[in-house]
């Protein structure tokens, strides 16, 4: 091949190149990419929301709200509210999220204090506030379903937490003066036990089984019945400090850094005669002192 035609070769190969990578471009350099449009108007929009509980919305008193946007554009949410008769106050959501065609977001929320007594049970509606293609916003009310079936369960529980906080101030306290090897001591503290209040039983948890005393042995959970008086005297109330024993439920790294329910005690109850459960939840610091005695008592 001689010089002359290397060269010719060399400059159509350049040039090819050089259209074939302008016709590629759709917009001159320098021109931002022009996002598909939103919504015109709120009439544009299709969304199907439900809520539910995921696993560790019960540690940090949350619930999700799920949006599904059914439009054929992109949608952008820059709040959300969750309202019903069955709450004290509505839940709210202040941050922007958005939500591309045919997709699916969970919107993380706090939840409010259930109103009791319950006057419904039915899921909570839906107000989203969207961006529309003009800059503007739009409120679109939406019905929600109730996913797993959780939300007539959450009303009940808190109605009932409301009303056995009436009664007695309850709380769970790492007891170190106990603590034997694998064994934990804890301490159920109940402050003004009121009449009609009766304690039935604490319950285990994922992290923590309880150890019954006499035999070693582990137990789902701790019959209160012998520890002292579990239901106040009808001349006034009283207080109670009950001793308990907790060993770990497993022992392996990911039980204690993945936990999220761990330190959450479900305690049976009598009221007025009718039987339920609360969670009494640790604190802070009682949470702190029982993943330190966890990982002494499985040599963590």
């Amino acid at each position: 091949m001689t010089r002359g035609l290397r060269t010719r070769l060399v400059t159509v190969v350049a040039l090819t190149l050089a259209l074939t990578a302008t016709g590629c471009s759709a917009e001159a350099p320098g021109t931002p990419h022009s996002p598909l449009s939103a919504p015109a108007s709120a009439a544009d929009v299709t969304v199907v929301a439900d809520v539910y509980r995921s696993r560790i919305d019960p540690a940090r008193g949350g619930i999700q709200l799920a949006v599904r946007n059914d439009g054929a554009a992109p949608l952008t949410i820059v709040r959300a509210v969750l309202d019903s008769p069955a709450l004290a106050a509505p839940i709210e959501r202040d941050h922007e999220s958005e939500i591309g065609p045919g997709q699916t977001r969970d919107l993380a929320m706090t939840l409010t204090a259930a109103a009791c007594p319950a006057v419904s049970t039915d899921p909570p509606g839906a107000v989203l506030t969207v961006v529309l293609a003009d800059g503007s916003t739009a409120d679109l009310r939406v019905p929600t379903t109730d996913r797993l079936g959780q939300w007539a369960d959450w009303i009940a529980a808190e109605c009932l937490t409301a009303a056995v906080a009436e009664r007695a101030t309850i709380a769970v306290r790492h007891d170190p003066s106990r603590d034997d090897g694998a064994l934990i001591g804890l301490r159920l503290e109940v402050e003004t036990l009121e009449p009609g209040l009766e304690l039935e039983a604490l319950n285990g948890t994922v992290l923590f089984s309880l150890v019954e005393p006499a035999s070693g042995a582990r137990v789902t959970s701790a019959t209160l019945s012998g520890t002292g008086p579990t239901r106040a005297a009808t001349d006034g109330p009283v207080a109670l400090s009950i001793p308990l024993l907790l060993t770990p439920a497993r022992c392996d790294t990911h039980a204690l850094a993945d936990d999220k329910q761990g330190t959450l005690f479900r305690l049976d109850v009598q009221l007025d005669g009718e039987p339920g459960t609360v969670t009494i939840a640790a604190d802070p610091a009682t949470r702190a002192a029982l993943y330190d005695a966890f990982g002494r008592a499985c040599g963590l």
